[in-house]
This record gives structure tokens, sequence and C-alpha cells, in this order.
């Protein structure tokens, strides 16, 4: 066993010989979570009745493209479509959006000090895109660039990733102006990225990817923002690189929010199995239908208190 520390989320990384001695059943002191990479089919059997959920470690999100904004809007929820409307009304106002098919270095850099004040507002922010940069610099005709400025000061920049295999436009980073007033930004700049991608002749659009527990890392909110803006999300493994699967219990939303969420595999066959939504919290009684999806076959409460 291995118990390493994910910001302040402690996780105890357990083996087959952690799996033999009776370790997985025990409550681990310390540990927020404990996990099993790659757990072969017997692990599977023997663990799935205690609370252990069966799960990709990372969800990619896309959508179609469509052809016209319009058509992208009329295609949401009644209430999504109502306020979706409303923020692109309210953002476009007073605001100017730009874009470049092939990224300049020095907007590039305007964009990522932008970027490292937003990320310093998070509860738990990583400086991600800082791997990802000198990348962007050598390769920019590789990234779509796509800035709102309000006057002459840019307050919102979304970078994207070209990927001419699957003909799709990957959001990758974003960034808004933490002092800047969020009058619907986040959701304007989310809606004009696909009219981006038609303008470009992309067929899919891609919101990322994020580890799958939502709650921690990245808030429960992202889950609920991309399914209602009419994202799926697949394992990663269907679209990128190898994503073996794991199987995890959660002990403590101490240092998480209450609830929680995470999407796991209702089989080991992963190339089969239905997609299951879980609702982690410490009480009984958390509301499921928000977090219904057409990608998911059900979504049931995982009480801790029950594990």
């Amino acid at each position: 066993m291995e118990l390493t520390t994910h910001h302040d989320l402690r996780i105890a990384v357990l083996d087959a010989a952690d799996v033999a001695s009776g370790a997985a059943l025990k409550r681990i002191s310390d540990a927020d979570l404990l996990r099993i990479v790659d757990p072969t089919p017997e692990h599977y059997a023997e663990l799935t009745p205690h609370g252990f959920i069966f799960k990709p470690q990372w969800l990619f999100w896309t959508r179609p493209v469509y052809p016209t904004l319009d058509a992208y809007v009329d295609a949401l929820q009644p209430r999504m479509r109502k306020s979706t409307r409303h923020a692109i009304r309210q953002t476009e106002s007073g605001h100017r959006l730009e874009v470049e098919e092939a990224i300049d270095p020095a907007r590039l850099d305007t964009w990522f000090a932008l970027y490292k004040r937003h990320i310093g507002t998070l509860p738990r922010g990583t400086l991600y895109a800082a791997e990802d940069l000198e990348w962007f610099r050598t390769h920019p005709e590789q990234v779509v660039g796509i800035y709102l400025y309000s006057g002459d000061r840019m307050v919102a920049g979304l970078l994207c990733m070209k990927v001419p295999r699957h003909n799709m436009l990957r959001m990758t980073y974003y960034a808004c102006d933490p002092s800047h007033p969020d009058h619907g930004t986040t959701r304007f700049m989310y809606v004009q990225v696909g009219v981006v991608a038609a303008e470009l002749g992309y067929e899919i659009l891609s919101a990322g990817a994020d580890p799958n527990f939502y709650g921690h890392d990245v808030a429960t909110g992202l889950y609920l923002l991309k399914r209602r803006l009419g994202f799926r999300a697949d394992p990663l493994w269907r679209y990128e690189t190898d994503d073996p699967p794991v199987l995890e219990k959660v002990l403590s939303l101490d240092r998480c929010e209450d609830p929680s969420f995470c999407v796991g595999y209702g089989d080991y066959d992963v190339r089969q199995a239905p997609l299951t939504g879980y609702i982690m919290s410490r009480d009984p009684g958390p509301a499921t239908e928000p977090f219904h999806a057409p990608m998911l076959a059900s979504v049931v409460p995982y009480h801790l208190s029950d594990r």
C-alpha cells in the first residue's frame, strides 16, 4: 500500500497483496479514498459489493458541432436555452470577441497572465497550462485562441487544440479575469467556441477531459454545466489514450464537496458496460435528477454512512 496526497486529498493506493490480506476491507487511517488501479475480475467481484466503484479515471466531453448558433441553442433544454440566450446578450454588450486560428506568442503571454490570476482564486488551483506553454509556443498553428475583451483588456480567453484525426476542436484551458463582473461570461465562451468550430469546419467539439471525481479538483457544478450545455461524457480511452480503470472507495468527504459525483462502469467489461452516475454524500436523500444524462443508464446515491 502507498499513501499519497493529491492537494489535500489522501489516497491509499492498494495492490493485489493488500486485497489478498483483506486491507481493502478495512478503514485505513488518514485515507479519504482507497484506489486499486487496473483491477482483475476477481478484485471486481470481491470488492464492488463493499462500496468500491469501478470507474474510468478520466472523462472526455464531446458534442456535435451545430451549423449555427441558433441551431445549437434551440437544441438545449428550455430553461438552459433561456439562460444561455440571456448570457449571450449580457456578454455581447460592451465586449469584443477575437479569434486566432494560430495563436500569437505575445497574446499567449497576456492570456497566461490572466490564467494565473484565474487559477489563483480557485481553492485547489493548479497551473496545469504551464506544462504545455512551451508546446503552444512551438506549435502555434495547432492551437486556436478565442479571447474576450472589454476595451483593450482581455477578460476571458480559451485555448483550443485542433484534433484532425477526429475532425474535432478540443477546449484545453480557460481563464476569466476574477475582477471582471461575470454576467454569463463563461457560458458565453462555451457557446462561442461552438460557433468557431463550425466556421473552421469541425464536426465535433470537445469540452476537454476532467478527472472522474467531481467535488475535489473539479467542482460538481462543472459536470452539471457541461451536461446542461449538451456535452456527453465518455471514458477518455475512447478518444485519446489508455486510461486503465480503477476500483475506488470514498471514505470521507471532509476535503470534498458534499455531494460529490463520479461516473462508473456497470460491469467489468468496460467496452460493453453501461455507465452509471454515483452521487456521494454523507446523508441519504441527495437529489439525483440534476445529474441524469443521456450517456448514463442510471444515477444512484452512494451514502458514506452505509459503507
